[in-house]
């Protein structure tokens, strides 16, 4: 029995780094073409990821003469500030305006990296309103 359990310790834990490699393929190829089926399927993964775990991901509300409130002000699109709208208002995020927010970051070169797609859905699911 406890070698059954070391056993499938070890399988997992070789799964899971074998998955690293295709996270970073996921990315590189919803960089060359975000409305292949394989970066939808992968951006719509990270989008419920995310909302499984906002609880964990929403950080502190900006300051409205901080230097972060300024830069949201003036970066973004349409969507991004769309989605945020969303979520203030119900605080429930739109799960298809979230996906769309994450493909057009994708699609301007917003999000390159994996660190750049985790700022980009913490930002997301932030509710920015000023205090």
């Amino acid at each position: 029995m406890k070698k059954t359990l070391i056993l499938a310790l070890v399988a997992l834990m070789w799964g899971t780094q074998a998955q690293a490699v295709p996270v970073i393929q996921e990315l590189q190829s919803c960089n060359k073409d975000v409305n292949a089926l394989e970066c939808q399927s992968y951006l719509d993964g990270i989008v419920d990821g995310a909302l499984i775990f906002k609880g964990k991901s929403v950080g502190k509300r900006l300051e409205p003469t901080g230097y972060e409130a300024r830069a949201l002000k003036y970066r973004g699109g349409n969507r991004f500030k769309e989605a945020n709208r969303v979520y203030c208002a119900d605080r429930i995020p739109d799960r298809s305006v979230l996906v769309a927010a994450v493909s057009e970051a994708v699609t301007t070169g917003v999000v390159t990296t994996q660190d750049a797609l985790t700022e980009v859905m913490v930002n997301l699911l932030d509710c920015q309103r000023v205090k």
